[in-house]
């Protein structure tokens, strides 16, 4: 379980730092994505050297393989686009409202595609947990549904079959090995479609960067353990305290209330998880 838990610290820092980037450094999508996904790939090149990890699996050759890797390519630079450009617009609060579909989109998905995720007792942990999370954050914020927004909603549908993929490749592959060449494969293609201007990027925006990248790092890396020891559904049981956590953590940036509800639904996911937790052998 601890891999969903760094993945929800590193969802909660990474959001906020994104968020700070965008609309406070005002600097432009066309340049972030390509210098946050080079940043990623070198953090991810320098963990593959320390932890000696192979550099591709043998059978990445197989059809299967060959296929999958190019359409999780694809679906990690459409959603990642959709959603860096809804940052800029919506507003933290609006921004996780939408976001709060994917895990419970995932776990749907992921029940539905793999007999392997369809253990009854921790994908009702799962989904009441999803729902709880939800239902105490209807009402509260009413969100736009201009372009931006519409566009998270198609990242959410992208990020949730990126899942899948990833569950296939990562039989094979590495998680480091996978989140390497995804990355880096990210960053080639939006280079070549954005153009970047390197040079508008200040030492400040640079340093940024390379603290978002190690909260990604530690995010997407812990989620790819997560779903190749754990599998998709329990993973993203634990991902669902990372809304959570930027609530709480606005609350002392942003000095922003936390809600009663909020707190509940806290409650709630907790006794989920550690039902969850006794539920299943040790181990």
């Amino acid at each position: 379980m601890i891999y969903g838990i760094l993945a929800s610290l590193g969802f909660a820092g990474g959001v906020l730092l994104d968020k700070f980037e965008l609309s406070r450094r005002h600097i432009k999508i066309q340049t972030f994505i390509p210098a946050l996904f080079l940043a990623l790939a070198l953090l991810s090149a320098i963990l593959m050297l320390l932890l000696r990890v192979p550099l591709a699996p043998r059978e990445w050759m197989e059809p299967t393989y060959l296929v999958a890797f190019p359409v999780m390519l694809a679906l990690a630079i459409g959603w990642n686009i959709f959603y860096f450009r809804a940052l800029v617009k919506e507003t933290v609060q609006e921004l996780d409202l939408i976001l709060l579909l994917e895990p419970l989109t995932t776990i749907v998905l992921a029940s539905f595609f793999f007999n392997t995720e369809r253990n009854a007792q921790v994908l009702l942990a799962a989904l009441v947990a999803a729902l709880a999370l939800i239902i105490a954050h209807m009402h509260r914020h009413k969100v736009r549904f201009d372009q931006y927004a519409k566009g998270l909603f198609l990242a959410v549908l992208l990020m949730s079959l990126e899942v899948l993929v990833l569950k296939i490749l990562l039989q094979v592959y590495h998680p480091v090995t996978l989140y390497f060449w995804r990355t880096l494969g990210v960053f080639v293609v939006t280079t070549g479609m954005f153009k970047p201007v390197w040079s508008k990027l200040h030492i400040i925006d640079v340093a940024s960067i390379g603290l978002t990248a190690l909260f990604g790092v530690l995010q997407m890396v812990s989620r790819y353990y997560g779903y190749n020891s754990a599998g998709v559904v329990l993973t993203t049981l634990l991902l669902l305290l990372g809304p959570i956590l930027v609530e709480v953590i606005s609350v002392f940036i942003l000095h922003e209330r936390l809600q009663i509800k909020t707190a509940a639904a806290f409650m709630v996911i907790l006794v989920c998880v550690a039902y969850v937790d006794l539920i299943l052998p040790a181990g």
